[in-house]
């Protein structure tokens, strides 16, 4: 198969067609790194590409192609979330102050994704400190969406989403704190998982909350989730949130649905239309719908407690920092930490505390259905310098907050409409269910990713 052609199939698509094959991988990452020459003078989605690295992985994969002993993914081509440690390149999390800050050895994701045979190209762009939702980074630069340049990818996880939208690899990692990875999903019109909190590893990845904070694939297919969480999952005894997690085997049939509208969330022109659409793709194929009251469930004051956590997490992570580099975070950063060293006990335990009801509340309505449906954002992809959106992760948030497994489809959209994201809920464990779901989805209303040199 042609190298490029080769590029532009999903993860499942490359890998069958490696092994089939018995070789290839070194053309395949030599297209990768020439779509992303290209793309990059405009997108910017990579903070540290590695070239070299990944041409002489790709030299490993093609002789284990060669000799029959190839692994799961062996010579497919991916990239990482700038916060995730991948030995031998910077880890910087966005942050000026840790441009030279090498990491000694893989996060533990990182490391399941080497030893399952992927190509690491690099580390790719993200918000400063991984907190936002636009990937406009004062250190690195903004990075594009692949659909409209001068708009957000969306974020923290922008790179994330960009670099699959664009056609620079079949998938990435990205970390999803409050909807890091299911907003720019639903941005740039590709797959994204938040798994079930516990089950894939944290260790090793730059913290934002070590509550609210997941490891997450973005991919090009439904199907390229799961064989993603295959790799993925699985207890880490060197992070401290993992846990043995039972997976649920996918039901086969018809599942009770509940929808979500928070009266509190008002949706944008489109959003509301596109979304009511993406519950007739849900009934077309076969799901029972039912609407549930979200009650007084008021998604802003639980926003603003996920990001206190979020902020005080963050004073810890990089208190060494703040207290002698404090000249290398930006001034929206500085403001935020500042705000909240000036919160105190009190602050923190009444934010725990709505968080805690926020997930309560999910957990009452899931008792009601077997899994939930929601949009993934209030919005579309906006214009960099055009004012960010408070709302972004007032529906993403509670996934996070439950520790719930969570799933952003491509809603069908037309080709001139900006992408949007359909976000489905299960119980914790309920991964394969949800996937499952993707994948049916997928069949009857696919993503659209873009590839550079298409245009």
């Amino acid at each position: 198969m042609n190298p490029d052609a080769l590029r532009q199939l999903d993860l499942v698509g490359q890998r069958d067609a490696l092994r089939a094959a018995g070789g290839g991988a070194v053309a395949l990452t030599a297209a990768s790194l020439a779509v992303i020459r290209r793309g990059e003078p405009w997108i910017n989605a990579f903070i540290s590409l590695d070239a070299e690295g990944a041409r002489a992985q790709a030299a490993e994969s093609e002789a284990r192609l060669a000799a029959g002993t190839a692994r799961l993914l062996e010579g497919v081509p991916v990239a990482v979330k700038d916060n995730l440690d991948q030995a031998g390149l910077p880890t910087t999390a966005g942050m000026a102050c840790r441009r030279d800050r090498l990491a000694a050895r893989d996060a533990t994701v990182v490391a399941r994704l080497r030893a399952a045979g992927c190509v690491l190209l690099g580390k790719l762009n993200l918000n400063e400190a991984v907190l936002g939702a636009d990937t406009d980074n004062p250190h690195f630069g903004a990075c594009q969406n692949p659909h409209r340049p001068g708009y957000t990818p969306g974020g923290s996880s922008g790179g994330s989403a960009a670099a699959v939208a664009a056609g620079y690899c079949a998938a990435t990692l990205g970390t999803d704190t409050m909807g890091s990875v299911r907003i720019p999903a639903s941005y740039c019109g590709v797959y994204g998982l938040k798994p079930s909190r516990g089950l894939v590893s944290t260790a090793g990845s730059v913290v934002v909350s070590s509550r609210l904070d997941h490891v997450g694939p973005l991919a090009r297919s439904a199907r390229d989730l799961r064989l993603l969480l295959e790799v993925l999952a699985g207890y880490d005894p060197d992070c401290p949130a993992s846990r043995p997690v039972s997976l649920s085997p996918p039901r086969v049939g018809s599942v009770r649905i509940g929808v979500l509208r928070p009266r509190a969330v008002p949706l944008d022109a489109g959003v509301a239309e596109a979304f009511a659409a993406g519950l007739a793709l849900l009934r077309g194929l076969g799901h029972g719908l039912v609407d549930l009251d979200c009650g007084g469930v008021e998604p802003a004051p639980l926003r603003r407690a996920g990001l206190l956590l979020c902020e005080a997490g963050m004073l810890a992570e990089h208190a060494l920092d703040w207290q002698t580099r404090r000249e290398a975070f930006s001034p929206a950063l500085t403001a935020l930490l500042q705000w909240a060293e000036g919160q105190g006990a009190l602050a923190m335990g009444r934010a725990e505390a709505r968080i805690d009801a926020a997930r309560v509340a999910t957990q009452r309505w899931l008792a009601q259905c077997e899994l939930l449906v929601l949009p993934t954002t209030p919005q579309r992809a906006f214009a960099f310098g055009s004012a960010v959106p408070a709302s972004q992760a007032d529906l993403s948030c509670f996934a996070n907050f439950a520790g719930l497994p969570a799933v952003s489809l491509p809603l069908p959209v037309p080709p001139a409409e900006l992408p949007l994201g359909l976000q489905c809920l299960g119980p914790h464990g309920s991964d394969l269910q949800l996937i499952a779901l993707a994948e049916a989805w997928q069949a009857v209303g696919p993503c659209r990713p873009v590839a550079v040199d298409a245009r």
